[in-house]
């Protein structure tokens, strides 16, 4: 019987199936919305591609741009790329913000398959121009050489010749394919232009809130961005809004401790230095000849002269002028010189013993039917400023939105993302129905019946259609004696006899009905 022998060890060639899964584990980095996009996308290999996306996602992340060449896309393409995104200033909106940036990898996928196309007509173009200025070069080199044989013989390429021509004409047909056209949808430059108006308004209401949210662009057309930007225009020509929303408030005593005032002044100080001077009555060192009067530094020559019964009267006549041959030296002597300084001195000043600030604000805005329109824009404009005022000045702001019977809506507005939300959603409400002021009131009477509300003052904001129970105004009264509340008013309309009785001052802006909403 025959004996094969046993095999004892795998053979080294053998697949493990490990190997199956570490080339697709950067899979498992991509977000979900990126996957599809990136496995099935029809430039370049799938490892390399995948890796390319991840490093590009990490950088992104960061707001730059990646230092060193990516394993994808090819290097004239990423060279474009990078150049188109810190052109256009996206950057800075992609730092710690996934939404921004996976949404731009997914449109920069999509530019880069388009290009794509173009790449791969123009990779056989130039490869065949290439491969003919190859052959007719390598057939006038044939001539030159006057070979009779060699000449008769049709030029060939070899593969070397032909993998590096192609190799060329790769990355000749990326750069001109990659300056074709543009690497962005013309929503992205809808989106940088809003995003920079926002940043604006977002230090305005001290917010430090990452852009991006919802980023289709129906998101700019339908919700209250774009209100935003316009409400703060229509503001810079209100500066009366803003004048009446800085007086809400009563001013307070606040528990902080007394205030020292660090002043820095300016004193002059008179001071001794000393320094050196160089001077020629000093001889410490030879430099030279120069002329001069000096008996005792003159040169030989010059003694001559005084010797001479003739030319005595020459060397006399040159001592008279300063004008002999001597030596030259110079040497250096220390001077004491007062100088007068300018210092700035640190003075501590005692300040006040306490500090005051003013209380918080509650706005009853009237959201009925006969507001909407410019009115509408007017009152929208002044919810926003009143929370750049609270957002500036770290005071609380509450909202009540009324109009009919029972329909009170409450919003406190506060410098976060939160208050944001609520924001933009009161931007975007249309205003309807009808108007009773008596809810509102009440409820913000109670509320100032808090303690971190004492102080708040209310501001209501109508065009004066309404009307009010005789109670409401005598609980106004009562707070107004016990506690020194403050209801002032803004009417926006003609109308305004029922808010006469009930604000102390009414501000009247029937002007405004001819602002142009922008």
């Amino acid at each position: 019987m025959t004996e094969y022998p046993v095999v004892t060890s795998a053979p080294p060639d053998l697949l493990r199936l490990s190997d199956l899964d570490d080339a697709y584990v950067l899979l498992d980095k991509l977000p979900e919305s990126l996957l599809p996009t990136v496995v099935t996308h029809p430039v370049g290999e799938l490892q390399p591609r995948v890796s390319g996306v991840v490093q590009l996602r990490r950088t992104l992340l960061k707001g730059e741009t990646p230092a060193a060449l990516l394993p994808w896309p090819a290097p004239a393409a990423q060279s474009a790329l990078f150049q188109s995104l810190e052109s256009q200033g996206v950057l800075r909106y992609c730092r710690d913000n996934t939404e921004v940036v996976d949404a731009l990898l997914g449109d920069l996928l999509e530019a880069l398959e388009h290009k794509s196309v173009e790449q791969r007509r123009l990779h056989s173009v130039l490869l065949q121009q290439y491969q003919q200025e190859a052959l007719e070069q390598l057939g006038q080199e044939r001539k030159a050489q006057k070979r009779r044989a060699a000449a008769q013989r049709q030029p060939v390429l070899t593969q070397n010749q032909l993998a590096g021509l192609s190799r060329r004409a790769f990355d000749d047909s990326w750069i001109e394919a990659s300056s074709l056209g543009v690497w962005l949808p013309g929503v992205w430059q809808e989106r940088l232009v809003i995003w920079s108006e926002l940043e604006a308004i977002f230090v305005d209401l001290g917010m430090v809130v990452r852009l991006g949210f919802d980023l289709s662009r129906g998101f700019f057309q339908s919700h209250g961005w774009l209100d935003m930007v316009r409400l703060k225009k229509v503001l810079s020509q209100l500066p009366q809004l803003q004048d009446v929303i800085r007086t809400l408030g009563r001013m307070k005593s606040s528990e902080a401790p007394p205030i020292i005032e660090i002043i820095m002044e300016s004193m002059l100080r008179t001071r001794q230095e000393q320094r050196e001077v160089r001077t020629p009555f000093v001889p410490m060192e030879t430099r030279g000849i120069t002329r001069s009067d000096s008996v005792s530094r003159m040169l030989p020559q010059e003694a001559a002269l005084f010797g001479h019964p003739v030319l005595k009267k020459l060397w006399h006549a040159k001592r008279a002028e300063h004008a002999l041959l001597s030596y030259a030296v110079e040497g250096t002597e220390l001077e004491t010189v007062e100088a007068q300084v300018d210092e700035q001195v640190e003075v501590k000043r005692a300040g006040k013993s306490s500090s005051e600030e003013r209380g918080p604000m509650i706005v009853c805005l009237d959201t009925s039917g006969s507001m909407r329109g410019t009115p509408e824009t007017i009152a929208k404009a002044l919810v926003l400023e009143t929370l750049s005022v609270a957002a500036s000045e770290r005071r609380g702001c509450y909202v009540y939105l009324f109009g009919s019977s029972g329909e009170v809506k409450e919003l406190e507005l506060k410098p976060d993302e939160n208050g944001l939300n609520r924001l933009i959603s009161f931007l975007c409400m249309s205003f309807g129905g009808g108007t009773d002021v008596n809810g509102p009131l009440q409820l913000a009477l109670d509320r100032c019946k808090q303690s971190e509300w004492r102080n708040a003052d209310i501001l209501v904001v109508s065009d004066g259609e309404f009307c009010y129970p005789n109670s409401l105004l005598n609980r106004i009264k009562r707070r107004k004696k016990s506690h020194g509340l403050a209801v002032q008013g803004i009417l926006i309309g003609e109308g305004g006899g029922a808010m006469e009785r009930m604000c102390d001052p009414l501000h009247h802006f029937c002007e405004w009905l001819n602002l142009a909403c922008q």
